[in-house]
């Protein structure tokens, strides 16, 4: 008996040493920020895109905004000068099955990185019903846009793709 006690010891003062700890409520100082994991900061990004844009600005790299356009308008530009995004392929996701099952609907904003050719380099869904963030992601990743330019020279964007989901 003294023996199997001497070996519990140990463990119980960690025990004890760790249960207080867990009752306590946290401090303020010590909580971390209630924003969305999607919008993540400077130091910590939480998604490809966000990860993709920290290491532009790291490398001093400009990854301009633009709006996601569905016109063939050559001239619409945003604020800064940069063409808008022109879409020339933009697939459908899939309904996934488990979404349809659970009466999934809504919107799903994906934000994208566009590289200089047209094609997104990066994606991330940053709201929507997560049944459906898997295959809006996937959609995006496969849509192809016009090169962006700022006075004629290719330059890389970011937007937000919109997909809709409705049951029939």
């Amino acid at each position: 008996m003294r023996k199997s006690l001497v070996t519990l010891l140990p463990l119980l003062l960690v025990w004890a040493t760790i249960s207080p700890v867990r009752a306590q409520e946290p401090k303020p100082s010590d909580q971390k920020s209630t924003t969305p994991a999607t919008t993540g900061d400077a130091e910590h990004p939480q998604n490809e895109v966000e990860k993709m844009m920290a290491e532009a600005k790291m490398h001093g790299e400009t990854i301009y905004g633009t709006k996601i356009d569905e016109s063939k308008q050559d001239t619409a530009q945003t604020a800064d000068g940069v063409d808008r995004a022109r879409i020339l392929y933009l697939p459908q996701p899939a309904y996934p099955p488990i979404a349809r099952a659970a009466h999934a609907t809504g919107e799903v904003d994906v934000r994208v990185i566009i590289d200089y050719d047209g094609k997104v380099i990066a994606a991330a869904a940053v709201s929507g019903h997560p049944l459906l963030q898997a295959a809006s992601v996937k959609a995006a990743r496969e849509a192809l846009f016009g090169p962006s330019k700022l006075n004629g020279v290719p330059v890389r964007v970011t937007g937000v793709i919109r997909y809709t989901f409705t049951l029939n």
